[in-house]
């Protein structure tokens, strides 16, 4: 029965975090049409895969599968739509934060993880993408719940706690690959950061075992199920040949990583407070987060480029180390209360300003940052006048064929930055594309002007496609099919 009572007061909190997140964040979760390029991407996936279309095979992607496959049946569940796609993000978040919790509060208590969790929600962004269907935070979410279960084995010694954190852990490098970092660290968590070969053989042997053996197995079993083993080129290549624009600030390391940073200042502030606590203490388990913290910094260091979400990835660690900081002023702010004060008083006070101060500080949190993809409701108008005529849309952003409810061909799915960059879809592909499918409708709305600098692709369209809808600045355009001899193509 206690344990049955814990669990309910777990769901309570995790639900007033997910209540308290849609009430102040209500407006934008309902009512934007995009909060960043990638939203439109994984959604087109989804449609396509929950309409048959194989991913890989037949959808360009680069990413894992697992997300869209999970988003898939989500919408089969609450229907295909941009906000429930955006509250099962929200249920990530609201598992990350009270996985990071649990995990601060069985190592310093309640108080510095509660401090740690307002210091990670108010972080730059955080709230922004708990709220975008994007796979870093679902990625981050399943990351933390396996280090929550590691803690729970090293406690009781239940050798399923560990199979289970070995699956979880396979199952976020099949959402996204950028938590593959930790699995040294996550080692060495395992073994209680003991090197002494002797000692690492004797405790940690067999944990190891397990723990990467239960990882190996289920990352391979999805691996195969979705047949990623055709998409060499897909997963890697198109990450790994990325020409570096220096005009991007996305590309120059430091300036943005400085950048991203100085956004939580006072929270680096504390993160050091807790770092000189773990070493002056000598912490074990604060060796994880600041490991974790000097680990990313490095790869921020050497990877190009660097997108905002994965700020996250140093969000957590400084919030964790933070916690230690607060734990060490705790206990020095105690020995200077008088003898005849009750202990009582601090732990109401402290909580009490803590929670008003987080208040403030989610209010204050901008829900949109500047950069929020516009919506062209004239274009999302066109798209839907000719949808009963239409069975393929030809777009650089896929985010209005999702409104509709219209497929984009799956060749084309993911028309991202980084594709482009690299070269994994030429003009020569677009126009096999536009050719191959005779969509019906084409909406230019992001990368216009490198498609229109194609000439062959631009001697085709002005051919079979009439212009219905052009932006005033010319970035913006909408094209229908002008060919009334239009034969049926292969679908």
């Amino acid at each position: 029965m206690p344990k049955f009572k814990s669990i309910l007061w777990q769901l309570l909190y995790v639900s007033l975090f997910f209540g308290f997140i849609l009430a102040i964040r209500f407006k934008p979760i309902t009512q934007a049409f995009e909060l960043d390029y990638d939203e439109g991407l994984n959604l087109i996936k989804v449609l396509l895969y929950s309409q048959g279309f194989s991913l890989y095979t037949q959808v360009w992607n680069d990413q894992p599968p697992l997300f869209t496959v999970i988003l898939s049946i989500w919408f089969s569940i609450f229907g295909q739509s941009v906000i429930a796609a955006r509250l099962l993000i929200l249920i990530f978040s609201s598992l990350l934060l009270w996985c990071f919790f649990q995990i601060i509060n069985r190592d310093l208590g309640k108080i510095p993880a509660f401090v740690a969790s307002i210091l990670l929600v108010t972080s730059w962004l955080f709230i922004r993408v708990s709220i975008s269907v994007m796979i870093g935070i679902p990625a981050l979410a399943l990351t933390m719940l396996s280090i929550y279960l590691l803690t729970l084995y090293k406690k009781h010694g239940q050798q399923y706690l560990l199979i289970l954190s070995g699956t979880t852990l396979a199952l976020s490098l099949q959402t996204k690959l950028f938590t593959v970092f930790l699995i040294p660290l996550i080692l060495f968590y395992i073994c209680d950061f003991k090197l002494r070969i002797g000692k690492l053989t004797k405790i940690a042997y067999h944990p190891i075992i397990y723990w990467l053996g239960t990882l190996g197995i289920t990352y391979i079993i999805i691996f195969l199920l979705s047949k990623q083993f055709y998409s060499y080129d897909q997963l890697f290549q198109s990450h790994l040949n990325q020409p570096i624009e220096e005009g991007l600030v996305n590309f120059n390391n430091v300036k943005f990583l400085t950048y991203m940073i100085t956004q939580d200042y006072d929270y680096i502030f504390l993160g050091f407070v807790g770092i000189l606590a773990i070493l002056w203490k000598k912490q074990r388990n604060g060796f994880f987060p600041l490991i974790w913290l000097g680990t990313t910094i490095l790869i921020f260091l050497t990877h190009k480029p660097i997108w905002y979400h994965y700020y996250p990835l140093l969000a957590i660690p400084i919030c964790w180390l933070a916690a230690y900081g607060v734990t060490l002023l705790l206990e020095l702010f105690t020995l200077g209360w008088d003898k005849n004060l009750k202990f009582w008083n601090i732990k109401l006070i402290f909580p009490s300003l803590i929670l008003v101060t987080m208040m403030f500080l989610i209010i204050a949190t901008p829900p949109v940052p500047k950069g929020m993809p516009r919506r062209n409701g004239e274009i999302m108008q066109l798209v839907t006048k000719y949808k009963d005529s239409t069975q393929w849309v030809f777009t650089d952003r896929p985010i209005y064929a999702f409104y509709a409810g219209l497929r984009v061909p799956p060749e084309m799915a993911v028309m991202s930055y980084k594709r482009l960059n690299s070269g994994s879809l030429s003009s020569q592909k677009l126009l096999t594309i536009l050719q191959q499918y005779r969509p019906e409708q084409i909406v230019l709305a992001r990368w216009t002007d490198r498609i229109k600098s194609d000439r062959k692709i631009m001697d085709y369209i002005n051919e079979h496609y009439f212009k219905t809808y052009t932006s005033l600045k010319g970035d913006e355009e909408h094209y229908i099919w002008a060919n009334k001899n239009k034969t049926a193509t292969e679908r």
